[in-house]
């Protein structure tokens, strides 16, 4: 019996000029292993970029305080109108501009307000990435079962998976190995030079110190990584399954 037969594919003749069943077959099965590393990051974003974030790091033991005086009350409030800015579906740069410290003035520069309207920027493009993985893994998983493909979903993803790992799981060795290099590189090419630099006391290193994207980095990279590992164990799974059968 040949391979067709046996995964219980229909035999379709090959027309000249057009493309045969194979190659249907890899298209689709590369749209899933392409659409898996869009989808996984655009998932860990979308728990990241929430208030209850924010607050959980404010609780880690060693936290650093705020040097302009700011109480947790005061602080939690600007961070959550931050991450506001800057999520999609939020109200935009205009939680920032209505914002005030304490005594009234502005909590935010204009700088600081650009900046983060960049960042917004950027997260609506992981964001858009996000949606278009998950249609494309709908519609090419939904394609490869009404072609009678089913066998070849889980093998798809699995290889997403692995594709998905070797991302952010170069990006986490560079970040252990330098920070420092690792942020500045990252704002270089996503940022305009310069426009991502702050003093110690503009409002958002207060708000979102160091540490905070360190944590925020670390957790981003652990929930891609799970993603693309559970991905990746369902597919040996199932296949050492289907073999035992």
């Amino acid at each position: 019996m040949d391979d067709t037969a046996r995964h219980g594919e229909t035999t379709r003749p090959d027309v000249p000029g057009r493309p045969s069943p194979a190659d249907w077959r890899q298209l689709l099965a590369i749209v899933l292993v392409v659409a898996v590393p869009a989808v996984a990051i655009g998932n860990a974003l979308l728990v990241v970029v929430n208030p209850w974030f924010v607050d959980a790091q404010y609780a880690l033991p060693g936290f650093p305080d705020s040097d302009i005086g700011l109480d947790n009350r005061e602080r939690s409030t600007l961070a959550h109108a931050g991450l506001d800015s800057v999520r999609p579906l939020g109200p935009g740069v205009a939680a920032l501009e209505d914002a005030r410290l304490p005594d009234g003035t502005a909590a935010f520069r204009p700088e600081e307000i650009a900046h983060m309207a960049d960042v917004r920027n950027l997260i609506g493009g992981f964001m858009v990435a996000w949606l278009a993985g998950l249609l494309a893994i709908t519609a090419a998983a939904l394609a490869l079962v009404r072609l009678g493909w089913r066998d070849r979903i889980l093998p798809a993803l699995g290889r997403g998976g692995l594709l998905t790992i070797a991302i952010p799981g170069l990006a986490g060795l560079v970040m252990l190995a330098d920070f420092d290099y690792a942020f500045t590189t990252f704002h270089r090419i996503f940022f305009t030079a310069g426009s991502w630099r702050f003093g110690d006391n503009d409002t958002l290193l207060q708000l979102y110190p160091d540490m905070f994207w360190g944590v925020a980095a670390a957790v981003t990279v652990f929930l891609v990584l799970l993603q693309a590992g559970t991905a990746v164990w369902l597919r040996y799974r199932f296949s050492a399954a289907g073999r035992s059968r």
